[in-house]
Order: C-alpha cells, then structure tokens, then sequence
C-alpha cells in the first residue's frame, strides 16, 4: 500500500477488510465492491458528464438559450466538480434547497442519518450512490434553461442502434404460447440487462449475437431460475377481471427493448390484459429509462427504415394509445435511497398500486439492491427474509449480479463461484430470475 492510500484510509476510517455479514455495504470497507465504486467508478461518472457539457457546451447553447445556457453550463460544471470534490474526500451530504419536487423526502432522509454516517464512505452503498445521482439532476432542474436536460441521452439511444435489435424484431415476427418460448423471453430480457451502460463488463456474453436462439446456452449462469413458477402465476391468473403485469424498468436502449418484446407477447398470449412500466423521473444511474425515453424508443422503431421495426413501432404506439401498454404516473420514490420494505409507510399510495398487478417484475441490479437493501447477506439467506415483508403482490426480478448483494441461493454455491472468481458478484456474468408469491393476506387496503 502506497503512502497516499494508507493517508487516506486513515484519514476516512477505511477498514482494510471485507464487509461483515448481515452488516451494511459501505465504502469503509475496502475489500468491497462498494469501496470500489465510491472510489473509482463514479468520480469517472461525474468526469464524463462535465466533458460531455464541456465538449458540447455550443450545440446544447444552440438547441436552448443560448448565451444564458452557456452560462448555466458553466454554473453546472463547477457544481459538479464541487460534488465530485465531496464524495472524493467524503464529505456530508448537503440538503437539497430548491425547487426539487422530491426535496422533503431527501431532506427527511438525509436528517434522519446518524451523524457519524452522512457522508460517501460512511452510509450504505446505496445511499450514497443515489445521493450523487440526484444532486447531479438538481444542478439542472434548478437552472432556467436546462431544467428537463437528459445529459445522458445520447448514450441511452445508442442502445436502439445495435444489429441485434432488428435481428430480434425479425426472429420473432411469429411466436407460440408455450412455456419454452416464454422461458427464452424471459431469458432473453434478464441477458438484456447486461446492457447497462454505467458498467462496462468485460464477458464472453455478446448482446450482438442472436441472443434468442443462443441465451439457453447461459442457462448454467442462472443461480436461481423461478421461470416455471412465473409461468404458473401468469396462466393461474382471474381471466374474469383485468391481469396488469407492471415492470419497475431498468436501463434503456437495448434492455427496455426487451421489456417490451416480453409485454408484447404477455397481450398477444392473454397472459396479460396490460402492462404498465414504471420509469424515472429524472435521468438516473446513467442509463435508466425516463418517460422521454418512453416515447422516443416508439418514435424511433415506427420511423426505422426496416419494415418489421417499423411495423413493430406502429403496433406498440397503437398499444399505448389503446392503453394496454400504459407508462404509469411517474414516482419519484424511485429516485429516493429508500429499500423497497419501506414503501408502504413511506408511499402507501405507489404500494396500494403495485398491489393492483397480478405480478411486478422488477428490472435490474439496482431494484434488487432496493429490494434486499445494501446488506451483506448470507448468500443462502432466505428471498422472503430479504424482502422484510414487502410482498404487495406476486412479483419477481431478473437481474444479472454486477454488486454484492445476493440471497437465495443453495449451501455452497457461493464458496464455489468465489473459488473460480473472487470478483464474481461484479461481472454480470451471471443471473438471477426469482419469484415470490404474494401472502395470502396482504391487507392492501389497510390506511
């Protein structure tokens, strides 16, 4: 260990060790993946954005108010440098003071700390990364000019351009309602997560295959695979009422594509009535789905030049103005640091309504990490421990491991993946599609 780091974990109470079981994720331990992030990965996050407004600082003027928006730049770079400043020397987070519509609740929050754990390196993982995501869109959306700016637009939409895109779209112009073509969906939409752009995974998991035809071929790196199960809840579903499928999304571009391929044949095999996807208010851990994102991903498939994306764009955009695909009433208890057993005393109004699905499938590393909290849990622990009683309906999540946060799986399995490679639950490389059906007394009517 050089001078400068063993200055740094001394001065930022930085344990030399792994985090303990059953205790918080934090960046003090630095044999973490925590550690890691704080230090290394989002600093180049926060860098990336500055250079990007930077570099495109006359095109964004031009698109704006010009020489007032280049000014609100300015502002905004030194704004995030500053933020950048603080989580690098692990400062306390700062109380949001404008016209944040969610500024109550991140206050409350952020009050609600323990004094000696408000700062990057001293909260939960979680936290702290969601604190940084937030105050960055609060330099915006606090500016006069660029209040709805999506500073990381370009790189989401390039998601739409990749091959496989149009090879998917023309492999499955005609599907059957079976179980295997279901798992191969549902395969093909947990693999889509590997697309998330604010990790760059080295893998031998190429998005540019075929990745229908081939993604059984990973079947071994699914840890838990529920997908009978799944199966089971949505042919057992009340054909006599409404079967609404929500999904809590996760990145855009070439996942989201997925996602709508899975609701897609969820209508058309009357395994479902609706969908209803639920997205971020603001751009979120890079690449997450906002309700621009939405309706772009429409307008750019029912204009592409090949005709079956076009076709399938037309199809979804009737589906939206039909309202069976419906983009939910946008909640900005996504974008809180708050774990999803929380929900119902926190927002009983969102947990009320997830309860109106038959299933909720939630999308992504981080809604597992909401789901579980940044815990260190036993990897054999419990699903239903982990969800600390939040059980609003039938609901599951697929999801590769890119932190380290697991439950669920079998004695041994762990130890042996940690034996192959230590850094396993970083990698993506493998899978989780878990269920967990609702209790039978849910009581979602109670106030």
């Amino acid at each position: 260990m050089d001078s400068s780091s063993a200055d740094f974990d001394k001065k930022y109470n930085i344990v030399d060790a792994i985090t303990p079981k059953h205790t918080l994720l934090t960046g003090r331990y630095k044999k973490s993946f925590a550690f890691h992030t704080l230090k290394e990965r989002l600093p180049v996050i926060l860098t990336q954005i500055i250079d990007s407004l930077t570099k495109e600082k006359d095109e964004i003027s031009d698109k704006y108010q010009g020489e007032k928006t280049r000014e609100e730049i300015k502002t905004i770079v030194g704004h995030i440098s500053k933020l950048k400043y603080q989580l690098q020397t692990d400062k306390p987070f700062e109380n949001f003071v404008g016209c944040e519509p969610d500024r109550e609740l991140w206050n409350g929050f952020i009050d609600a700390l323990p004094e000696n754990a408000r700062s990057f390196y001293q909260t939960a993982w979680l936290y702290g990364e969601c604190y940084m995501y937030r105050k960055v869109f609060s330099f915006f959306e606090n500016s006069e000019t660029l209040k709805s700016y999506d500073y990381f637009f370009k790189q989401k939409a390039k998601g739409l351009e990749m091959d496989e895109v149009a090879a998917i779209s023309k492999r499955l112009r005609s599907t059957e309602k079976n179980f295997e073509t279901f798992s191969r969906l549902l395969k093909l939409n947990l693999w889509g997560n590997k697309c998330d752009l604010s990790l760059i995974i080295p893998t031998n998991f190429d998005p540019n295959q075929n990745v229908y035809d081939n993604c059984t071929k990973f079947d071994d790196h699914i840890l838990v695979d529920n997908t009978k199960s799944i199966w089971d809840c949505l042919e057992s579903a009340d054909q006599t009422k409404p079967v609404v499928v929500d999904i809590v999304l996760d990145n855009a571009g070439f996942e989201f594509y997925t996602d709508l391929i899975l609701a897609e044949y969820l209508l058309e095999k009357n395994l479902a009535s609706k969908v209803r996807f639920h997205s971020k208010p603001m751009p979120w851990f890079v690449s997450d789905v906002t309700p621009s994102d939405f309706h772009y991903t429409f307008e750019y498939l029912s204009n592409h030049k090949l005709s079956y994306l076009n076709e399938q764009g037309q199809k979804w955009k009737e589906y939206v103005a039909e309202g069976k695909f419906e983009l939910a009433t946008v909640s900005y208890f996504w974008c809180s640091p708050i774990e999803y057993y929380k929900m119902r005393e926190v927002d009983f109004d969102l947990y009320k309504y997830l309860g109106e699905a038959h299933l909720v499938i939630f999308k992504g590393d981080l809604n597992y990490r909401k789901l579980l909290g940044d815990m260190n849990w036993d990897p054999t622990d419990d699903f239903l421990t982990c969800l600390r009683g939040f059980q609003p309906t039938n609901l599951c999540t697929l999801r590769t491991v890119k932190a380290d946060v697991i439950c669920g799986l079998k004695q041994g399995k762990a130890e042996e993946l940690f034996r192959l490679n230590p850094k396993w639950m970083e990698t993506g490389e493998y899978g989780l599609i878990k269920f967990m059906e609702s209790s039978q007394c849910r009581c979602i009517n109670d106030s």
